[in-house]
Protein backbone atom coordinates (compact mmCIF):
# COMPACT_ATOMS: atom_id res chain seq x y z
CA UNK A 1 0.00 0.00 0.00
CA UNK A 2 1.36 3.40 -0.95
CA UNK A 3 0.77 5.77 1.97
CA UNK A 4 0.77 9.45 1.07
CA UNK A 5 2.92 11.89 2.98
CA UNK A 6 -0.22 13.54 4.35
CA UNK A 7 -1.15 10.27 6.08
CA UNK A 8 2.06 9.89 8.08
CA UNK A 9 4.80 12.06 9.45
CA UNK A 10 8.24 11.96 7.77
CA UNK A 11 9.62 9.63 10.46
CA UNK A 12 6.64 7.33 10.07
CA UNK A 13 6.04 7.44 13.83
CA UNK A 14 2.79 9.41 13.59
CA UNK A 15 0.20 7.94 11.26
CA UNK A 16 -3.18 9.44 10.59
CA UNK A 17 -4.77 6.01 10.91
CA UNK A 18 -3.34 5.65 14.45
CA UNK A 19 -4.67 9.08 15.42
CA UNK A 20 -8.09 8.29 13.93
CA UNK A 21 -8.19 4.98 15.82
CA UNK A 22 -7.33 6.76 19.05
CA UNK A 23 -10.03 9.38 18.42
CA UNK A 24 -12.61 6.67 17.77
CA UNK A 25 -11.60 4.69 20.87
CA UNK A 26 -11.57 7.66 23.25
CA UNK A 27 -14.71 9.51 22.18
CA UNK A 28 -18.15 8.09 22.85
CA UNK A 29 -19.41 10.58 20.30
CA UNK A 30 -16.96 11.96 17.77
CA UNK A 31 -16.85 15.74 17.41
CA UNK A 32 -18.74 17.21 14.49
CA UNK A 33 -15.48 18.43 12.86
CA UNK A 34 -14.23 14.84 12.68
CA UNK A 35 -16.51 14.13 9.72
CA UNK A 36 -15.03 16.96 7.66
CA UNK A 37 -11.85 15.72 5.99
CA UNK A 38 -10.10 19.11 5.97
CA UNK A 39 -10.85 19.68 9.65
CA UNK A 40 -9.77 16.15 10.52
CA UNK A 41 -6.43 16.65 8.74
CA UNK A 42 -5.85 19.96 10.56
CA UNK A 43 -6.52 18.32 13.92
CA UNK A 44 -4.21 15.46 12.95
CA UNK A 45 -1.45 17.98 12.10
CA UNK A 46 -1.90 19.66 15.49
CA UNK A 47 -1.71 16.28 17.20
CA UNK A 48 1.51 15.36 15.38
CA UNK A 49 3.09 18.68 16.32
CA UNK A 50 2.11 18.39 19.98
CA UNK A 51 3.10 14.73 20.31
CA UNK A 52 6.41 15.12 18.49
CA UNK A 53 7.38 18.17 20.55
CA UNK A 54 6.37 16.50 23.81
CA UNK A 55 8.30 13.32 23.05
CA UNK A 56 11.37 15.31 21.94
CA UNK A 57 11.33 17.33 25.17
CA UNK A 58 10.97 14.18 27.27
CA UNK A 59 13.90 12.51 25.57
CA UNK A 60 16.04 15.65 25.72
CA UNK A 61 15.39 15.93 29.45
CA UNK A 62 16.87 12.46 29.95
CA UNK A 63 20.19 13.34 28.33
CA UNK A 64 22.92 14.32 30.77
CA UNK A 65 26.61 15.10 30.30
CA UNK A 66 27.44 11.60 31.55
CA UNK A 67 24.99 9.83 29.23
CA UNK A 68 27.02 7.18 27.37
CA UNK A 69 27.71 8.06 23.74
CA UNK A 70 26.08 4.83 22.51
CA UNK A 71 22.84 6.05 24.11
CA UNK A 72 23.17 9.79 23.60
CA UNK A 73 23.83 9.58 19.85
CA UNK A 74 20.74 7.56 18.91
CA UNK A 75 18.63 9.58 21.36
CA UNK A 76 19.71 12.83 19.71
CA UNK A 77 18.90 11.29 16.31
CA UNK A 78 15.36 10.48 17.47
CA UNK A 79 15.01 13.99 18.91
CA UNK A 80 16.00 15.38 15.50
CA UNK A 81 13.43 13.14 13.78
CA UNK A 82 10.74 14.32 16.16
CA UNK A 83 11.69 17.96 15.52
CA UNK A 84 11.32 17.35 11.79
CA UNK A 85 7.93 15.74 12.36
CA UNK A 86 6.78 18.77 14.37
CA UNK A 87 7.97 21.14 11.65
CA UNK A 88 6.27 19.02 8.98
CA UNK A 89 3.03 19.17 10.96
CA UNK A 90 3.23 22.97 11.22
CA UNK A 91 3.74 23.25 7.46
CA UNK A 92 0.90 20.79 6.81
CA UNK A 93 -1.51 22.78 8.95
CA UNK A 94 -0.46 26.04 7.27
CA UNK A 95 -1.01 24.51 3.83
CA UNK A 96 -4.39 23.12 4.82
CA UNK A 97 -5.46 26.50 6.20
CA UNK A 98 -4.37 28.22 2.97
CA UNK A 99 -6.27 25.68 0.90
CA UNK A 100 -9.40 26.29 2.98
CA UNK A 101 -9.20 30.08 2.53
Amino acid sequence: MNVSHAERSPSGLFRMSAWEGEMERTHAQLPRWYWNEADRRRHYARWVEAEAETQAMRLASLLRPDTPAETAGPTRAVIDLLARDAEWARRLEERLLQEAA
